[in-house]
């Protein structure tokens, strides 16, 4: 899991570093992670152009650094000042953003250009926590963050605006974020492994979802276990037709319109887990059916929407902790 942090985190981790790490020696290390992820953009340096648009903060430092770095290995390379900056940036190979950090307040209209942007830290325009943006801010095709994530590249128009992120370690300590960002590898090593000997029964999974008329959510549940890995999905929906039922690789039939938890229990017995409520519907004769099959159910049981609405009223029926 990949740490994020907020603009005020990010100023205490900084200034915690720098009672050891002198401020040149981060400034230069960011420098150089910005310079790197703009020569794997630029897929070279010699002869390519590169504007680096730079702020009077440490964002625009960051930015000289990196023109340093890119002109040393062959780069032609102008850095414009932000105060200054033209309307329309010159020809490029690409643009460098290093006009405003994460703790930059207000509008920014960035100049036009036609070439990609790579930003530093943060797109400048969007606000460091939230993701704001107003209309003139940065769009950058990549962004290169140090240390860790930033809210508002996760939020708002945040991840519109950054495009590709990659995070630079730069020797900062995030050990005590408050908040993190679950990835793939995260969520994959988490998951059972399974064994050669497995079959589809192994992994199988119940749901019992939806209504005629309501079989959306039945649908996307039913396909969401599948795309999780579940070797079998048993799709029981209560009051359904043969026309009313989805079309999908689940196997699916239609349950009782009333009185349906029993014969839910019986249909999904042979299955590892069990997820009920999407789409139900909130009648009375629902909410018993649902007590009923969590009731009864052997199996770990996910409750979600009409579901959570059966389980939170007036206890008809002793559930199981």
């Amino acid at each position: 899991m990949q740490p994020v942090v907020t603009v005020e985190e990010m100023r205490a981790i900084d200034a915690a570093a720098q009672r050891h790490i002198p401020v040149e020696t981060l400034i230069e290390r960011a420098g150089a992670a910005a310079a790197h992820a703009a020569l794997a953009m630029l897929g070279g340096a010699y002869g390519r152009r590169v504007v680096v648009v730079a702020g009077k903060g440490h964002n625009g430092d960051d930015g000289r650094v990196a023109a340093r770095h890119l002109r040393a290995r062959g780069a032609r390379v102008e850095v414009i000042d932000v105060a200054s900056a033209p309307l329309t940036l010159p020809p490029a190979d690409l643009v460098v953003d290093a006009a405003f950090g994460t703790g930059f307040r207000g509008q920014y209209d960035a100049p036009r250009t036609d070439a990609p942007v790579l930003a530093v830290d943060i797109p400048s325009g969007v606000g460091g926590d939230t993701g704001e943006a107003g209309a003139g801010a940065v769009r950058a095709a990549a962004t290169i963050t140090f240390a860790a994530w930033k809210p508002g590249l996760l939020l708002g128009d945040g991840p519109e605006r950054a495009g590709r992120v990659r995070v630079a370690d730069i020797g900062l300590d995030c050990s005590g974020a408050r908040a993190g960002l679950v990835g793939p590898d995260d969520v994959a090593g988490r998951l059972p492994r399974r064994s050669r000997e497995w079959h589809k029964w192994k992994t199988a999974v119940g749901v019992v979802a939806g209504a005629p008329g309501m079989m959306g959510a039945a649908g996307f549940c039913a396909r969401g276990a599948l795309r999780a890995g579940a070797g079998m999905v048993r799709l029981g929906v209560p009051g359904a037709g043969p026309a009313d039922l989805p079309s999908s690789e689940a196997v699916a039939a239609g349950l009782p319109a009333e009185g349906w938890g029993p014969a839910a229990a019986e249909w999904v017995q042979r299955c590892g887990a069990v997820v009920v409520g999407p789409g139900l519907g909130r009648a009375p004769g629902t909410v018993e059916a649902v007590r009923s099959l969590v009731a009864a159910a052997p199996v770990p049981v996910l409750v979600d929407a009409d579901g959570l609405h059966a389980l939170g009223g007036s206890a008809g029926t002793v559930l199981r902790a």
